[in-house]
């Protein structure tokens, strides 16, 4: 390790730096080392040292004039000052070695130093010495299986070049998932300044070699100790056992804990009146605060990881809790990442672009599975066949463009062990009995559909950042050149074989696994049954992709990594959306099999997913606003979308958001719209009749607006616009935040009294220039006053088939300058094209509107034509026309946060 690393060089690197600050020199504060030697410095550090130092902080200072602060989606709440660290530089550094091992896997250097400016920012939150100050508790949000294992590599790599010890990582309550999180995370940190060493199941009667007694804390030891530990109640009291049992051992530690998958386990979901905590929450609270006979250690720092944080910013936030009181970051996401936004889209943005990969299962189909699991037979549905075709074709892609890791398919259709093992021997059956030139039939009528409809074409309309270049994608073979793979898969399909020594032997067929808590792993005829992935010498003696079908509950519905999941049969009811999202094992990277990946799933089952796919995204969107706002996090915990009307998807289970205000988040801050429509005639005409007399006796007069075609009314007090407007229009049923009118008209009624907002602007978009006086020449024009203007243009998303002929989705309604057209300013740019909310909130506080809502009325022309056409009902980006009995009247509404004045505490449910 280098010494000029460790923290007794800290004050002089400080007063290093504050000269430089005040202007001074490198050669300057060379030469100013005898008159800082009688002054501050100590005496440890002779004329070399000090040598050393000043270049060294001369290459950080020059380093860092490169590290820029890029367009990302990271942001980070903190009420804490940064402690000063920057990145290592030598080559041997725990942080470099990783830097290394992540440019061989091939990760992008945009990516890597993404992560090391994320990385960086984390461990400047952290405090090597909290004995007087107490622990660091802080929350960091990823994605679902979106690098946040590599973020955590990254932040204990960093945090032991800079003096950090000890690294417990919590994960899970599931074995098989911890040993995989503890295998990885030390193939990860390689030797080097400091030497890595894996502690297995700690307590006070570990190993010899493992005991603290045994090992070396000292401050200038390159020693630096992993244990992963399960959240259980045995495990943890066993890891609280180790730590105390040597308290000289645990003063000389910097502890850094990290709970993974924070949300699971750690929340306390006792009832906060009971003094009882749930067991597992109290023991972390107590690793969190570890003492021995009063012995604290140097440092105690607790970072949780979660893609799901509802249920961390819903519960307690208590000084004793585990609440996020110093800072909470945001992961950005890679590029080359396949999330929920890229899959389900975002209801309502003004982007809303998806890939077109998700299939349907009819209710039809879903009665079927429900037979399957309690009554096995041949009567597959037509859904699992063709998912199964699937993954028989992708498969067999990828081995013909000799992909040498595994392949997979995920079947998840119930919690239920003994469905598992039904439905795996309906799969089995299936597979064996079917004739083969029936099977390669059927793979091809799929394959033929599915190249037609998912081209390389359609990806890139669906995710047009994506950073491989289309020529660079794997496109799609000749099915002939698939038929010898796919025969050579459906020979075999057998549980994992394993030999008289215990060692697993993979062939080129179908592995097929049932995954759950209740299997063992080796079945009574020496099968391993339980998903077990070949390794790295495995894989290079098969020579080939191995397959996997995967079948399992809870096990699959976190932490584990699905490796080349392509085909994914999801039939999962929950009403808690934490939990649903956590079941996407589709998301993360598919690099080289970009087009192959398919996922069926119950249309109930997209919308929900497509739910918390806009919560996400309005949570990401409001935390950049804290940000930018400088609250603490302790202060004021981020909102969250959980109205009680939502009755269809509960964000967190209710045990798990004892803390919650029933507040709705759209209520204050996200962009509202109506975007679900009825051909009903009396509500269209009503409809109207409302919204013309809203705006010709009861808005005053309008003005132009400077920014986007379309007339403003300025000042309209809100009981005018709640009496006249709001509580007059029809919505559509399937408009949830809108049909629930009466609880945002109250929630406002409350936070206007406190002089949060300003008196409403009413804005009328018109589809061209709006012209001052004259008659109407078309049908497709209206009067509002004097003023004639143009009914917008908005055609039907192609799913809007799925709800019947009278209902349709148009998917977005309002234009990204609507949000600017009540900004007083001329020849506007670019700047005003952004519909991001933290952008609109900044822009909108710039030009001093930040805290005037707004009403955006559209007229929608009852023939809109469709640009982009398609018959496909579930089509993601196609489009079909109009063709209602009148214009429909929608609306949005746009309420700016303003952080500094919103105060949740005094807002009653």
């Amino acid at each position: 390790m280098n010494e000029l690393n460790l923290p007794i060089y800290d004050p002089a690197r400080t007063t290093i730096k504050n000269m430089r600050n005040k202007g001074f020199e490198w050669e300057v504060i060379i030469d100013r080392y005898e008159i800082l030697k009688e002054l501050v410095l100590d005496d440890k550090i002779d004329n070399e040292i000090w040598g050393k130092l000043v270049k060294e902080q001369k290459e950080v200072y020059e380093n860092q004039q490169f590290i820029k602060r890029g367009e990302t989606d990271a942001a980070l709440v903190s009420n804490n000052e940064d402690n000063g660290c920057y990145v290592p530089l030598d080559s041997q550094s725990s942080w470099q070695l990783y830097r290394k091992k992540l440019k061989e896997k091939g990760l992008r250097k945009e990516s890597i130093d993404q992560l090391e400016e994320n990385t960086l920012k984390l461990l400047r939150k952290l405090s090597r010495n909290t004995m007087d100050t107490g622990p660091i508790k802080g929350l960091v949000i990823g994605k679902v299986q979106s690098g946040k294992t590599a973020s955590m590599a990254g932040l204990m790599a960093m945090a032991a070049d800079w003096g950090w010890n000890t690294f417990i990582i919590l994960s899970g309550m599931i074995e098989n998932l911890r040993e995989q999180t503890q295998e990885r995370l030390i193939s990860d940190l390689d030797d080097g300044n400091n030497y890595w060493h894996s502690l297995h199941k700690l307590s006070k009667r570990t190993d010899l070699g493992q005991r603290t007694q045994n090992l070396n804390f000292n401050e200038r030891a390159p020693h630096r100790y992993l244990n992963v530990c399960l959240k259980n109640k045995t495990r943890l009291e066993n890891l609280l056992g180790w730590f105390k049992e040597d308290p000289n051992k645990l003063k000389q530690m910097r502890i850094l804990v990290i709970d993974d998958e924070a949300d699971q386990g750690s929340i306390n979901t006792n009832k906060l009146d009971e003094a009882e905590r749930t067991r597992i929450n109290k023991l972390i609270i107590e690793l969190v605060n570890i003492n021995a006979n009063g012995v604290k250690p140097k440092a105690q720092n607790y970072i949780s990881y979660t893609a799901t944080p509802y249920s961390n910013f819903l519960n307690e936030s208590a000084d004793d809790s585990l609440y996020p009181k110093d800072f909470i970051g945001v992961l950005p996401t890679a590029e080359e990442y396949f999330g929920s936004k890229q899959i389900f889209g975002e209801e309502g943005a003004d982007d809303e672009h998806r890939l077109d990969v998700v299939r349907l299962i009819s209710e039809e189909d879903k009665e079927r599975i429900k037979d399957l699991h309690t009554k096995p037979n041949n009567r597959m549905p037509r859904s699992l066949v063709q998912s199964i075709c699937w993954f028989l074709n992708a498969s067999s892609i990828m081995r013909l463009y000799n992909y040498k890791k595994p392949v997979s398919m995920l079947v998840h259709t119930s919690q239920i062990q003994l469905h598992h093992i039904n439905l795996a021997n309906v799969i089995t059956d299936w597979i064996k009995d079917t004739e083969s030139n029936v099977i390669l039939q059927l793979c091809e009528e799929l394959y033929k559909k599915e190249k037609g409809r998912f081209s390389v074409k359609e990806f890139r309309e669906g995710f047009p950042e994506y950073p491989t270049p289309n020529e660079e994608l794997n496109n799609y073979p000749e099915f002939s050149d698939m038929k010898q793979h796919i025969l050579e898969l459906i020979k075999s399909i057998s549980h994992i074989m394993m030999d008289e020594e215990g060692e697993l032997n993979y062939h080129k067929g179908i592995h097929l696994c049932v995954d759950n808590s209740s299997n063992t792993g080796v079945n009574d005829e020496n099968m391993h049954v339980r998903l077990a992935y070949p390794s790295s010498s495995k894989l290079k003696e098969l020579g080939t992709a191995p397959a996997f079908i995967i079948i399992g509950g809870s096990t699959l519905s976190r932490g584990l990594t699905i490796e080349g999941l392509v085909s994914t049969y999801f039939l999962r009811a929950t009403t808690a959306g934490d939990s649903l999202m956590q079941m996407g094992r589709w998301f993360g990277f598919r690099k080289g099999y970009e087009l192959y990946p398919r996922i069926w799933m119950t249309d109930n089952t997209f919308d929900q997913f497509q739910f918390l796919t806009s919560l996400e995204e309005e949570l990401r969107e409001e935390l950049k606003e804290y940000e930018l706002g400088n609250k603490n996090p302790s202060e004021y915990g981020p909102r969250v979308k959980n109205s009680p009307k939502v009755s269809f998807l509960r964000v967190t289970a209710k045990n798990k958001m004892q803390n919650a205000i029933q507040i709705d988040m759209d209520f204050s801050g996200a962009s509202i719209q109506t975007i679900h429509f009825e051909n009903n005639p009396k509500e269209l005409r009503d409809n109207i009749e409302v919204t013309e007399d809203f705006l010709n006796n009861k808005c005053g007069k309008p003005i132009k607006s400077k920014i986007s075609n379309s007339l403003v009314f300025k000042d309209i007090d809100f009981e005018t616009i709640k009496e006249q407007f709001l509580l007059k229009i029809h919505f559509n049923e399937r408009s949830r935040v809108f049909n629930d009118i009466k609880t945002f008209c109250d929630w406002f009624e409350q936070v206007k009294d406190k002089e949060i907002f300003k008196n409403w602007n009413v804005i009328v978009s018109s589809a061209g220039q709006i012209r001052d006086e004259g008659r109407i020449t078309s049908e497709k024009e209206w009067k509002v006053g004097s003023y004639t203007l143009g009914m917008v243009n908005r055609s039907a998303k192609a799913s809007s088939k799925k709800y019947g002929k009278d209902m349709i989705n148009i998917g977005v309604l309002r234009g990204p300058r609507d949000l600017y057209a009540d900004i007083d300013k001329t020849n506007a740019g670019n700047e005003f094209s952004n519909a991001k909310q933290s952008e609109v909130t900044r822009i909108r506080k710039e030009y001093g509107v930040e805290d005037v809502p707004q009403l955006i009325i559209y007229r929608i022309y009852r023939k809109s034509e469709a640009r982009n056409k398609s018959k496909e009902v579930d089509a993601p980006n196609k489009r079909i026309d109009l063709d209602f009995s009148n214009d429909m009247i929608g609306y949005a509404k746009a309420l700016t946060v303003k952080i500094d004045k919103v105060d949740t505490e005094d807002i009653e449910e």
